[in-house]
């Protein structure tokens, strides 16, 4: 599993499909399976060392590996959602700014004799 999210992160950065962050991301993430792949006693030798059951240690690892990565995800949701706010309040800013605009050259007769005849 984690062989296949280093090989993914790597094949779509070459692809440009993804950000050298996700990228980066995707291959933190991979790291602890790629460890547990090489070392398979790693939670069992953890477990012995912390005198835990193997069961109640591997919940605890998962539980926490899921959540951060659930962190990281909605931390980058979050700053998309600020830049969207950010981008759609512009853009309404200037189609305001547009309008007002369109109604002064509509309503200013100077402005229509100049927008008539191009100089």
């Amino acid at each position: 599993m984690g062989g296949s999210l280093l090989f993914l992160a790597v094949r779509r950065l070459r692809q440009f499909k993804l950000r050298e962050r996700y990228a980066l991301l995707f291959m933190l993430i991979a790291l602890p399976f790629i460890g547990l792949a090489f070392w398979q006693d790693g939670v069992a030798w953890m477990a012995g060392h912390l005198q835990m059951q193997y069961n109640t240690l591997a919940l605890i690892c998962v539980s926490v590996f899921l959540f951060l990565a659930v962190f990281e995800l909605l931390t980058i949701v979050s700053q998309q959602d600020r830049k969207i706010t950010t981008l759609a309040q512009m853009v309404g800013i200037l189609m305001e700014r547009q309008k007002l605009d369109e109604r002064v050259v509509r309503d200013d007769p100077e402005n229509r004799a100049d927008a008539r005849s191009p100089e």
